[in-house]
């Protein structure tokens, strides 16, 4: 009996194949690469002899959950034409939900701007065809860190990705003005407790083709000579004829010295 459940033309479904056990590993649901699935699978099918229908047959074992109801219920009976049809249908349907979970996912980060984060958003975001219009725009608005750009999204909601990337060009100037803006100010204030430099100034610097000035050696005092060129020479110490005369008030005593605080 040849089931019809299966969307393969009838000439596959009638050629006998071989009993192939397929590691469990294998597997795939729809929400990972396509791609990565099918090298798997023919990685595991080039050890049994080439056979399309063997090959059709037994992908399907493969499969599960959505991808699973993809190929028994989403595609026309007879519409698989051989393997390469296959796997070329495959990949072409899970592809977009796969590049879908990836935009899903985007977040911007904190200190990454507007216009980085949009350009990572529609790199990704190009080769869906069949991607729905309100879940682009939900999956960008929820990747956006909170500012103006995210007020404006949530206040005026656009209905398609391309009204909320044209709409993002304003801000983006805006963001990009502000933060110039900004730079340019912080260049001009300098900081607290730095003084202006006077013009001409020369606080703890010399200019290099100056020489450096040379401290002059001090004059020798000349000796005190006194009031006359010559004086009669003592005969006695001084202290001896200091303690004679003193009675006669001849001589004062000299002031203390001043004393140190």
């Amino acid at each position: 009996m040849v089931p019809t459940s299966l969307p393969f033309q009838r000439w596959i479904l009638e050629e006998y194949v071989p009993t192939i056990k397929i590691p469990a590993h294998i597997t795939y649901d729809g929400t990972s690469d396509p791609k990565g699935h099918i090298a798997s699978y023919e990685g595991h099918m080039y050890l049994n002899p080439r056979s399309e229908a063997t090959w059709c047959k037994y992908f399907p074992t493969t499969l599960k959950d959505v991808a699973q109801s993809w190929i028994t219920k989403g595609l026309k009976e007879g519409s698989i034409t051989g393997w390469n049809d296959l796997s070329n249908k495959f990949k072409s349907k899970f592809s977009t939900a796969n590049r879908r979970e990836k935009i899903t996912g985007l977040q911007q980060t904190e200190d990454e701007s507007l216009r980085d984060y949009l350009t990572r958003f529609s790199n990704e975001s190009p080769g869906i065809t069949s991607l729905d219009q309100s879940l682009a725009v939900f999956a960008l608005r929820n990747g956006l860190q909170a500012g103006k750009f995210l007020d404006f999204m949530v206040m005026h909601p656009p209905q398609t990705l391309e009204e909320a990337l044209d709409a993002s060009d304003k801000f983006i100037r805006a963001e990009e003005w502000n933060k110039a803006k900004s730079q340019s100010q912080s260049g001009d204030v300098k900081p607290k407790g730095q003084p202006d430099e006077v013009p001409g100034s020369r606080k703890g610097k010399a200019k290099a083709s100056e020489p450096h000035s040379i401290t002059e050696p001090k004059k020798d005092k000349a000796p005190y000579t006194g009031k006359f060129e010559s004086y009669t020479p003592l005969t006695l110490p001084r202290t001896k004829i200091f303690s004679a005369t003193r009675e006669e008030g001849r001589f004062k005593k000299p002031k203390p010295p001043p004393s140190w605080p």
